[in-house]
Parts: structure tokens; sequence; C-alpha cells
């Protein structure tokens, strides 16, 4: 089993952070809606996410040219460079 494989199900929202959160960096993080939580269309196994909001630079809940709001992304279930404990985050169960 993957590390984060059993996390979130459909319709679960789940934060999942590009970099592992650091003193003296901003986050940086993708929420959304999980609308498939066994994909492998990308040749991996992924949750398959509705954006809802994003933190780069700012936080954003609105879409823009600007963000990933309202896009379909892959979060995989586990990596093999930068993985940490806490790079997916359901939100549903807090």
């Amino acid at each position: 089993m993957l590390k984060f494989e059993n996390i979130a199900k459909v319709g679960d929202v789940i934060r999942a952070y590009d970099f592992k959160p650091c003193a003296g960096r901003d986050d940086a993080f993708i929420e959304g809606i999980v609308i498939d939580a066994n994909n492998n269309e990308q040749g991996f196994k992924a949750f398959k996410v509705k954006v809802t909001a994003d933190k780069f630079l700012k936080f954003e809940t609105k879409a823009s040219k600007n963000n990933r709001i309202g896009l379909e992304m892959f979060v995989p279930f586990e990596t093999s460079f930068m993985e940490f404990d806490s790079r997916i985050i359901n939100l549903s169960n807090i």
C-alpha cells in the first residue's frame, strides 16, 4: 500500500502541499474535492482533485489565470522525492 492511498475518498476535501512547510518560507499547497480516489490515468496512482483553493505566494479562493483554482489536478499517493508525513491532509476529518 502506498503512503497516502487510504487518506481520502471521493467527496472528501484534501490539502496537498507542493513543498514541506518550513520556517522562513511561505507554504505552497492546493485544496480541493477528491473526484477520483484511485486514478491511474497519468501512469501512477493518485487522487484526482478539483482545486478549490490555491496558496503559492498568497492564498486565493477565486479562479484567475495566475492560479490553479478550477483545474483538475493529480495528487500522487506517494512520491520518491521530497515525501513527508503531512504532504496530504484530509480536511474533511478536521
